[in-house]
């Protein structure tokens, strides 16, 4: 029968929370949980850092800050939670992977103690061999050549990203780096685009899009932990598409296995 990873350690771990949570009951907040915690690691002797922060910078830009809740041993990272009502959403899932792809950890678990017991779920992390998977049919038909040179360039630099970062942060992470690296390489590139929602000819309103613009015609959705990206990802990246009066964009996905890569016409 195969171990689990750091078994005897998370079986020390889910002791201590089954203990501690008996001790103070459900329906405090997070905060009361997590000091509890704390503290009865510590009175065990278990090495713990409590909020430790971790920041990533490309090219001399401070990206972002990650702030996990707990890491014990220098090996386990906790995600505490209180979910009085459901269990963990995909996004707890992917947050903790986050942490673990951050410090470079393999094991995590999440711990909702909104439920009596508390509920926890182990998530195993170990980086992924980076797969790309490159799809540009939708728009190689109607790409001039001078589009077809800027969509190259955009894939090297989503391609150096990938090669430096590999998979496993959130897309925000991956969105910021990818817009200063097409800078550096000289791609005009703008965050936070203005998108004009229009009914009739008329504009309802302007959307500020967290999609990427590049030579101002080539909108780039980054997306990241999605095993593929949805109908709806494609859907929407049209409509912006025909907002701007553009003809091409594209998907990136850094995926929960893959990098993908897909061409997206406005027709």
């Amino acid at each position: 029968m195969a171990h689990l990873r750091h078994e005897q350690l998370t079986y020390e771990l889910r002791g201590l929370i089954f203990d501690m949570q008996n001790k103070l009951k459900v329906g405090w907040p997070e905060e009361i949980y997590h000091q509890g915690l704390v503290e009865s690691l510590r009175d065990r002797g278990i090495p713990v850092e409590s909020k430790p922060r971790r920041n990533v910078t490309h090219r001399g830009v401070e990206v972002h800050v990650f702030e996990c809740d707990l890491i014990a041993w220098d090996r386990i990272v906790l995600e505490l939670k209180v979910l009085p009502v459901g269990t963990f959403a995909a996004g707890h899932y992917a947050q903790l992977i986050n942490y673990l792809k951050c410090w470079s950890k393999d094991l995590g678990l999440l711990v909702n103690f909104g439920s009596m017991p508390a509920q926890i779920e182990r998530v195993v992390w170990d980086e992924p061999k980076l797969v790309i998977h490159e799809d540009y049919d939708a728009i190689k038909p109607a790409m001039a050549e001078t589009d077809w040179l800027c969509v190259q360039r955009v894939r090297q630099n989503v391609l150096a990203v990938a090669a430096q970062y590999g998979l496993g942060y959130p897309e925000t992470v991956y969105r910021r780096i990818t817009a200063i690296e097409m800078q550096h390489s000289g791609l005009d590139c703008q965050s936070a685009v203005d998108i004009p929602a229009k009914l009739d000819g008329k504009i309802l309103a302007r959307h500020s899009s967290e999609h990427l613009l590049v030579e101002g015609k080539y909108l780039l959705n980054v997306r990241a932990l999605l095993e593929r990206p949805a109908r709806y990802d494609f859907a929407q990246t049209k409509t912006f598409l025909n907002g701007l009066g553009s003809k091409f964009g594209l998907i990136v996905n850094f995926g929960k296995r893959q990098l993908q890569i897909y061409g997206v016409n406005a027709d």
